[in-house]
């Protein structure tokens, strides 16, 4: 680690901005999927750039994402791959 680098870990992270929570968080992130890849599970999250709306989310699988709407009782249907 450069001297110019501040350890993330050391921070609260209240006070951390909103790229360095990314960037703190990221490792644990990245296990996590892969973890959930790793037992054929998928995650699902929402992405203001292709969901029309608060409605649709992204299911995203180790080799694909797939665009759901979920429907007032909770369920979810396929719109399209991604």
């Amino acid at each position: 680690m450069s001297s110019t680098t501040t350890d993330l870990r050391l921070i609260p992270i209240f006070k951390l901005s909103d790229d360095q929570l990314t960037e703190r968080l990221r490792p644990a992130y990245e296990a996590m999927k892969q973890k959930k890849f790793a037992k054929g599970g998928y995650i699902t999250y929402y992405d203001p750039l292709v969901c029309p709306n608060t409605s649709h989310a992204v299911h995203e699988y180790r080799d694909r994402k797939e665009l759901v709407w979920v429907d007032n009782l909770g369920k979810e249907h396929f719109v399209k791959t991604l």
